[in-house]
């Protein structure tokens, strides 16, 4: 077969979905002997990165993903070149080659938190998103509760939907020697660490209040890191309290996870959580939210707490700070934990998946 790889995810921000983007692209062109590969990529395509193969052939586009042009541009562009099916690792999909595509839909935020996000995003879920499901040959999903959520909002039938999670090399590993982090940080007596963004459902207002009570009742002596906020919502007298990072390299946010003495991540959605993978494999123990994806991808190698209350929160931090035993057995599970993910697993689910539809299109 000729399988069209949509790679316009792949740029200078290796964000989640562009993560699961490039390591997937990278295990099919690594293990793949059999089929052949039309790789779309956008203008920072990042061909030199992955392994040259005579059975890919790489094209280069500037048409953006979600947007309206992609859904006739790319079906211009593409008129002329011949492919069995048509992977996209993204939530977008031209509708004109949708009877052979395969999507990936890593989390469906935008619908479970409307108010969030913007009309112009809930229009495209409706418009393109949901008939895309409706109609494709597959769609891959990250987390069994991603799966879910595709069956009650989209309507997707599961007999279609696919769960390939995120993986993890052997890069995320321990590394608490680092020379990384400056001593100028004041990290000496121990950190909290926080890795997300603003958005409402990674719960930032949350963690800095629970930190905040802590700092009040003199509960920890130790500093508040966090990492992707370009925006800073911290109270005044915390503020020699809290480091913020806005962007950091993979090597600068494995040695925080590796001297953090516990990753906060007590989100309210999350298709899958790629951070909390992440400080598991560095041997940093995790907080969790109860809710969607977490519970499933940590197992019992965290602490669950109630996201949406401060105080249970704070008990959680407190549960593990104050008893240094659980804390190293929530790190010895959690690298085991961590041991379960990996991207040559997924890679074998998805070339199993082309397989089966293979068999099927040629019927």
């Amino acid at each position: 077969m000729r399988i069209l790889f949509d790679a316009r995810v792949l740029g200078a921000q290796m964000h989640g979905i562009a993560r699961y983007g490039s390591h997937l692209l990278d295990g099919l062109l690594s293990q793949d002997l059999e089929n052949e590969y039309l790789i779309l990529t956008g203008p920072e395509g990042r061909k030199e990165s992955f392994p040259q193969t005579e059975t890919a052939r790489w094209i280069s586009t500037p048409i953006p993903l979600y947007s309206l042009r992609e859904q006739w541009q790319l079906s211009i562009l593409l008129r002329s070149e011949k492919f069995d099916l048509y992977h996209s690792p993204t939530y977008t999909l031209p509708l004109a080659f949708v009877r052979k595509g395969l999507l990936t839909i890593h989390d469906l935020i935008h619908l479970v938190f409307p108010k969030d996000y913007s009309l112009l995003h809930r229009i495209y879920y409706r418009m393109v998103l949901r008939p895309a499901v409706a109609r494709c040959l597959h769609v891959f999903t990250v987390s069994d509760h991603s799966k879910k959520d595709i069956q009650f909002y989209l309507k997707g039938n599961p007999d279609k939907i696919t769960v390939t999670p995120n993986g993890i090399d052997s890069f995320w590993s321990p590394r608490p020697e680092s020379p990384l982090l400056s001593p100028d940080y004041g990290l000496g007596s121990g950190y909290l660490l926080f890795v997300g963004n603003s958005k409402p459902h990674k719960n930032i207002r949350r963690v800095v209040a629970a930190f905040q009570k802590l700092v009040r009742e003199q509960a920890y002596p130790g500093k508040l890191v966090v990492v992707g906020l370009t925006l800073q919502p911290f109270p005044p007298e915390l503020a020699d309290r809290i480091i913020n990072f806005p962007h950091c390299s993979d090597e600068e946010l494995q040695a925080l996870y590796s001297r953090a003495q516990l990753l906060l991540a007590p989100s309210l959605y999350e298709g899958f959580g790629l951070p909390v993978l992440e400080a598991m494999a560095c041997g940093c123990p995790v907080l969790v939210g109860n809710r969607s994806s977490l519970p499933e991808i940590v197992g019992r190698a965290g602490i669950q707490v109630d996201p949406f209350q401060v105080e249970a929160i704070v008990q959680g931090i407190k549960k593990v700070l104050d008893d240094p035993g659980l804390s190293r057995e929530l790190t010895h599970q959690g690298l085991q934990r961590a041991q379960e993910y990996s991207w040559e697993k997924t890679t074998r689910i998805v070339l199993n998946t082309y397989k089966a539809l293979g068999r099927t299109l040629k019927k």
